[in-house]
């Protein structure tokens, strides 16, 4: 014995250290290798985002200036302002579009100034005020202004080329211009609008990081318009060999190096949909890889350090570890009478055998207990939700069950499904899913976090222990754990699922209360939808008892449905119950404006004198529609169990009205065509609603009334053109046209052809 210990010692040791040494070389190196790669990565990702953020703040401020420029220059006002020639006579006029351009010259938009001219008027007005235009200056706007190849753009120019308002005491050379010709809508341009930007106005956005980052701003033209250095701003890098590389790439945003005068750099750019332009962020490839060097250093110190620990570890402990296990065996075979079958190799083998006639007794006990002791805790679990246990019983269950109870706070997760449509099982397998997804969560959770999961009143319920500090810690456990429900219920059942969340109580005795609570919330389905996660807390819960009915919408539906238009009858359902829940009510309030467009659905349905539709002996119309969770459902019910049977009734029994009126109305036209007859003259002759009599006479002939009067009138014409010697202008006024030119015209449009025309090709044949 005294060999194999020597040997297994050995074996041991050896064991420990490869065991300790080899997983510290592999994870020093992994770790220096795959920090390297993350850091590089995200500062590339770093970069994209910067150079994004850069794009999305300078966007933004050229969008603002542009739409509040097109509004002022669209306006009706400014239109008439630009044919005034603004005498002293007109000073109101001016001072209200001084006001106009001064409110354009905001903080947030970076305006200098804002020039305003007239061609027409012959003025110009600007933040130095009114002036009249000269023959240079016109000559000036006309080549550079008016001459742009797009009625709005924007324009580069130097300060000491602009044509108005150089300001000395402005130090930025650069200027962004928004030039936009007027009016917008009409090809002659009688006035120019320039609104000024500064470049300088930008600095702040891309000088950020100057001594690692160079940001690179470049218009359509590839001039520089935005630097982190200003006295590149203006710069041509049409030729520039970056240039001819971002020409290459058809992605519209990337990554990639290139060297530049000898020196590697990272490219990240982006091109912008909006105005063609193209932001660049440029930095340094050794200046990315410092990180990563002072991280591998780092790496090999403490790796040398864990493996000279291992090796002392590995020594100290390997003489110590052998020692208990012979103690182990003799003990073993002290206090276990069971005498094994075969002979044992080893002492490792006798206390596995052991052990092993240990568990499978143990096991045997406990299949014999657990079926009890589970059924026990399902039974107080129901009596603590329905607050019936005191709190002297509820300390002894407790203890006795082995629930945690070292938790700051809880509250009650009360769970149903939504709706069993597209998911393979019906509404008669509802117990069976909720047991399913309570095994599904005692699974998923560990004890310590929850009391024991039950189904109970259609409902699966959960009481969540939570040991947070902080509130935001505990919204954040609670949220997580709901979604991961919802998430694993979605994956293994396929099943719409939602979750209502009690308030947070700080006594189990208040779990009657917090299970209401969620019960509550869930009843909120109907405003939030299939699987909502609805906090108790975050209810709007009215106190008062004030319903919300769109009457209107109402009406607008019931008239659809009685000409039966199932397109407007769907946008129009799917308006009023949204229109019924948009409000923020109790939920009790929403059952009963649904419950009376219930009513209502059924009074019309009398006063139609159609039968009320009934589905089993069982449920009525109102059992069915209490059972409903989600408005989407109850518009589905409402749509194909109430409302499409009674278009089709409707449509059974009007069939043969809609063929009558269409013989009613052709009748009259052709008797009185040549008279000044209308649709509405026919409505009111027949007592029937114009639009109503439109829509049947369409629906049966697929052709417009008034295109069927054009159309028989120009019958009966060419009729007359043939057997008649009428001139075109008596038949234009026997047709009851207001001058013969619409007569003409409406026969050329049917016929091809004028009258006269018409009357010669036919006698001639």
């Amino acid at each position: 014995m005294k060999k194999n210990s020597t040997n297994y010692y050995f074996r041991l040791m050896t064991f420990i250290i490869i065991l300790t040494t080899v997983p510290v070389i592999i994870v020093g190196l992994f770790s220096y290798l795959k920090s390297s790669e993350v850091i590089q990565s995200n500062v590339a990702k770093e970069k994209q985002h910067s150079i994004y953020q850069v794009q999305t703040n300078i966007e933004q401020v050229m969008r603002t200036v542009d739409h509040s420029f097109t509004n002022l220059v669209s306006s009706s006002q400014l239109t008439e302002t630009l044919r005034q020639p603004l005498t002293p006579d007109q000073f109101q006029l001016y001072n209200q579009v001084r006001e106009e351009l001064s409110h354009l010259q905001t903080y947030d938009t970076g305006l200098k100034d804002v020039l305003l001219v007239s061609f027409h008027g012959n003025w110009i007005i600007n933040n130095s005020g009114l002036r009249r235009l000269n023959n240079e200056q016109a000559t000036e706007i006309n080549r550079n202004y008016l001459s742009l190849p797009t009625k709005s753009m924007w324009v580069l120019e130097k300060k000491n080329e602009l044509l108005f308002n150089q300001d000395a005491n402005n130090s930025c050379m650069h200027y962004m211009n928004l030039v936009k010709q007027l009016p917008i809508n009409s090809v002659r341009k009688t006035g120019v609008a320039v609104a000024t930007i500064p470049i300088c106005e930008f600095s702040s956005i891309t000088s950020q990081n100057l001594d690692l980052e160079e940001t690179v701003i470049l218009n359509e033209k590839f001039e520089v318009v935005g630097h982190s250095t200003n006295k590149n701003i203006g710069k041509n890098y049409s030729n520039h060999k970056l240039i001819q590389n971002l020409q290459e790439i058809k992605q519209q945003s990337g990554q990639f190096n290139m060297d530049i005068n000898e020196t590697d750099y990272k490219v990240t750019f982006r091109k912008s949909d909006y105005n063609g332009w193209t932001y660049l962020s440029l930095i340094k490839i050794k200046d990315l890889n410092k990180q990563s060097s002072s991280i591998g250093w780092f790496t090999f110190f403490i790796c040398t350090l864990l493996l000279i620990l291992s090796l002392i570890i590995s020594f100290i402990g390997s003489n110590r570890i052998y020692r208990p296990i012979h103690q182990l065996q003799s003990f073993i075979s002290s206090k276990f009478h069971h005498k094994p079958e075969l002979e044992h190799r080893n002492e490792f083998d006798l206390i596995e055998h052991q052990i092993q006639h240990m568990l499978d007794q143990n096991v045997q006990l406990e299949q014999k207990v657990q079926g009890q002791v589970t059924q026990l805790k399902q039974f107080f679990m129901v009596k603590l939700l329905q607050g019936k246990i005191s709190t002297d019983e509820l300390q002894t269950k407790l203890a006795s069950f082995g629930f945690n109870q070292h938790w700051r706070r809880l509250c009650v997760f009360t769970l149903q499904i939504d709706s069993f449509e597209g998911t393979g099982y019906n509404r008669k397998e509802e117990d069976l899913l909720l047991f399913a997804i309570n095994t599904m969560i005692e699974d998923l959770f560990p004890s310590d976090i929850r009391m024991m999961p039950i189904v109970m009143n259609y409902y699966q319920v959960t009481i969540f222990l939570s040991d947070h500090d902080s509130d935001w810690e505990y919204t954040q456990f609670i949220t997580s754990t709901a979604q991961t429900i919802q998430t694993k219920v979605k994956e293994e059942l396929n099943i719409p699922v939602s979750i209502g969340i009690s308030l947070p109580f700080t006594n189990l005795t208040s779990t009657i209360h917090a299970y209401k609570e969620g019960s509550e919330a869930l009843k909120y389905t109907i405003k939030f939808g299939k699987e909502s996660i609805i906090f108790f807390d975050n209810l709007q819960r009215s106190k008062t008892f004030h319903t919300f009915f769109p009457k209107q919408i109402e009406h607008e539906l019931f008239d659809a449905i009685k000409v039966c238009d199932k397109p407007k009858i769907d946008e129009l359902l799917h308006t009023l119950l949204s229109k019924i829940v948009e409000k923020e009510l109790n939920h009790t309030h929403y059952q009963i404006s649904i419950v009376r467009l219930l009513n209502d659905l059924i009074e019309l349905m009398q006063t139609l004198g159609i039968e009320i539709f009934e589905f089993d002996n069982k449920k009525s119309l109102f059992d069915h529609l209490y059972e409903l969770k989600t408005l989407t459902e109850i518009q589905y019910w409402f749509r194909d169990i109430i409302i499409y049977p009674l278009i089709n009734k409707i449509e059974e029994r009007t069939e043969s009205q809609y063929k009558n009126l269409s013989d009613k109305i052709i009748h009259i036209v052709q008797q009185e065509f040549d008279t000044d007859i209308t649709l509405e003259s026919i409505a009111a002759r027949l007592h029937y609603n114009t639009n109503y009599l439109s829509t049947i006479f369409s629906k049966e002939t697929n052709i417009s009334f008034s295109d069927y009067l054009s159309l028989y009138r120009i019958n009966m014409a060419k009729k007359w053109l043939l057997e008649t010697n009428m001139s075109v202008k008596e038949i234009s006024e026997k047709l009851k046209y207001n001058n013969s030119q619409n007569f003409i015209r409406s026969f050329r449009k049917n016929e091809g052809t004028t009258p006269g025309k018409y009357r010669e090709l036919k006698k001639a044949k």
